[in-house]
């Protein structure tokens, strides 16, 4: 349950920093979906680093 709460918490918060930076750049989705896939990216790592799966 960690692991599946590392990668959906990544994705909504770097997805959402994403749609910030958007929202100010006046791109329409291009950093959010940047972000999503960072916050996966990161979560993952988080997962190997701390669970050690």
């Amino acid at each position: 349950m960690t692991a599946v709460t590392y990668l959906i918490a990544g994705m909504l918060v770097w997805g959402g920093i994403g749609w910030l930076v958007d929202h100010y750049v006046g791109t329409k989705g291009v950093f959010a979906g940047i972000g999503a896939v960072l916050g996966i990216g990161l979560g993952v790592y988080l997962i190997v680093r701390r669970l050690g799966a």
